[in-house]
């Protein structure tokens, strides 16, 4: 093997290596912005009452419905100041974390 297959080669690698770092940490910053997201959500719903059990979905979707690019589907529990409690589940920006939607489960 010459030089210039030894470089093809060299190169080769770095661009495989350097793309499949590059997927894996895309990933994992969609993963730290759904984390992002559920507390601005949580901050927000905060308003409303004492807010647990929030969760939020990690997988990103199409938020054509809502003029969004992508949206997170999440829910919690929240409890006023007179210790009612209400299931709910919401719709975010998946960029902002503005709500477009929230329904009442129970």
């Amino acid at each position: 093997m010459n030089k210039k297959h030894g470089n093809l080669i060299a190169a080769s690698i770095g661009i495989l290596l350097g793309s499949g770092l590059s997927i894996l940490l895309a990933k994992k910053i969609k993963e730290n912005n759904a984390d992002k997201i559920l507390k601005i959500v949580k901050n927000t719903l905060s308003e409303q009452g004492k807010v647990s059990n929030a969760w939020i979905k990690g997988q990103r979707i199409g938020g054509d419905e809502y003029d969004a690019a992508s949206v997170y589907n999440g829910g919690a529990k929240i409890t006023n100041e007179k210790g009612e409690e209400k299931s709910i589940s919401f719709v975010a920006d998946a960029e902002t974390g503005e709500i477009f939607s929230v329904d009442i489960l129970n």
